[in-house]
């Protein structure tokens, strides 16, 4: 990034925020000169405009737009959506894409229809892409808080997992994955028209990578099994013809540590997407005709969810109850 763009960008989101108001990002893009946090967040932007011109600059304008109510905890959420979509989208335009390849960000299939995030077109293939980032703050809390907690429905029940440990329970964050997934499916529709287009959902999830895995591929009620626990009006699974492949990213803790000013566990700020050799992300292919990119998956860092070397850790695969041992405090 050389000066002038970096310049061109603080002034940018600087100016932006000014005119919002409070915002949950002031202290480090306005009160202290090259924040490590937002000299992150800039490089990124910039990397994206390198090789997409312009993407990079609506992104930081629209995080830096969102805001205006002091301490208003929908915003901060509504910052890790962004947060997220500025991470994957920077990793997909920056790999090593055929000379002539065209990124479109939030394109519409058709006149005024729905905007996925990303749109890359190369001479011979379409890549149609999806970020989505749950409201997981007051489920921190929650596993914070309780004993017991269920990953899945439909294997436990609450009052049994309760008994076990004698409080609360902590539930599934599933009901979220499930409208992503629907919303994945309606955005891609259209893109499908072209049969040469692949399409990926990605889900920035944070450290406990274990509750997506368990929602999606759970054998009881699992989203992405016949025997899920969404159904049609017929009675059976409800399935997902347009998307491709879900890519599941353990990366949401290091957003939220990074904009506390918190140790991020070696990570150097909050867009440090980390090396080769760190924990891998997890991918679930639902071979629904198209394969994505082996080069978008490997800057994904993304491995299939069943991949042998996972299947000694458990952290990687589906768990009926959680029971955690009392330890110093965590916040959210």
């Amino acid at each position: 990034m050389t000066e002038d763009e970096y310049c061109r960008l603080v002034e940018l989101s600087m100016e932006t925020m000014m005119k919002t108001g409070f915002h949950w990002f002031q202290h480090q893009f306005i009160e202290v000169p090259h924040h490590l946090f937002a000299a992150g967040i800039l490089r990124a932007c910039a990397d994206i405009d390198r090789a997409a011109p312009g993407i990079g600059t609506e992104l930081l304008r629209e995080l830096s737009s969102i805001g205006g109510r002091d301490r208003h905890e929908p915003h901060y959420e509504q910052l890790l959506q962004k947060l997220s979509e500025i991470l994957v989208i920077e990793r997909i335009v920056s790999a090593s894409w055929p000379e002539g390849t065209i990124f479109e960000h939030e394109p519409s299939a058709v006149p005024g229809g729905p905007r996925p995030e990303l749109l890359v077109t190369t001479a011979t293939n379409r890549l149609v892409v999806e970020v989505k980032t749950p409201s997981l703050l007051q489920h921190i809390r929650n596993r914070a808080e309780n004993r017991t907690q269920l990953p899945y429905r439909g294997g436990l029940s609450g009052e049994l997992a309760a008994a076990s440990t004698e409080g609360a329970v902590t539930l599934p964050r599933d009901n979220p994955i499930l409208d992503f997934l629907k919303d994945a499916e309606r955005k891609f529709a259209g893109f499908r028209a072209d049969p040469n287009t692949a399409s990926l959902l990605v889900i920035v999830w944070d450290d406990h990578i274990y509750e997506p895995i368990s929602t999606l591929v759970n054998q009881g009620t699992g989203l992405l099994t016949p025997n899920s626990f969404a159904k049609r009006p017929d009675g059976q699974a409800l399935t997902f013809p347009n998307i491709d492949c879900v890519v599941a990213i353990r990366h949401m803790h290091y957003f939220i540590a990074a904009s506390r000013d918190e140790s991020m566990g070696g990570r150097a700020h909050a867009m440090d997407f980390g090396i080769d050799g760190d924990v891998p992300n997890v991918r679930f292919d639902l071979e629904n005709g198209q394969v994505v990119p082996q080069l978008v998956l490997e800057r994904l860092r993304a491995i299939s969810h069943d991949d042998p070397g996972l299947k000694f850790f458990a952290e990687y695969n589906p768990q009926d109850l959680v029971i955690w041992v009392p330890h110093s405090s965590s916040r959210a």
